[in-house]
């Protein structure tokens, strides 16, 4: 049964778009915002549990095929010895090529780095880290404006005694508004 929850999830995301009457676009000019939720496999080495999270985008469409994006997003999680909180807060920048910015159906490309701050309350530990990502993702456009968007990243965490490689599986909502 959970092996059929994706394809079928896709199925139904693609006649979604394909049933949309308007014409969906990366606009130049326009602007994107959206929220999503995202589950992250760290890497072994960083000693915490995989867990679920919440973000948010904001992007800008310098040209249809050309998007500059910031992203921001939080998880909390335990680290494997002690049970104790560990909170995470990532803000990342990146640039985003679109494959086909005039379709309902919108692959695209990314790449970008930001910093991740890793904050462990009961030991007072909080460091700030780069962080490099890339990855590809797709738009469901429903109507014009409104998107289903799903993103899969690799990230790299340059911490401080170690380099460590988290995967990151993201779904949300997004906007589109403003442009020519």
């Amino acid at each position: 049964m959970k092996r059929l929850v994706v394809p079928a999830a896709a199925l139904a995301l693609t006649t979604i778009a394909s049933l949309s009457s308007a014409a969906a676009e990366m606009r130049r000019g326009s602007f994107e915002a959206g929220a999503f939720v995202f589950r992250t496999n760290f890497d072994s080495d960083s000693n915490v549990d995989d867990q679920q999270g919440f973000g948010g985008r904001f992007g800008f469409v310098f040209a249809p095929r050309h998007e500059l994006e910031l992203t921001f997003d939080h998880i909390s999680t335990e680290d494997d010895f002690f049970g104790e909180d560990v909170d995470l807060d990532t803000f990342k920048a990146g640039y985003i090529f679109n494959f086909l910015p005039d379709s309902a159906v919108c692959p695209f490309a990314q790449v970008g780095g930001g910093w991740q701050n890793v904050d462990i309350g009961a030991f007072g530990v909080e460091e700030t880290d780069t962080v490099l990502y890339g990855g590809a993702g797709i738009r469901f456009f429903i109507g014009n404006v409104f998107n289903i968007r799903m993103d899969g990243l690799f990230q790299q965490v340059y911490a401080e005694d170690d380099t460590l490689l988290d995967t990151l599986l993201e779904i949300g909502l997004g906007w589109v508004f403003g442009g020519r």
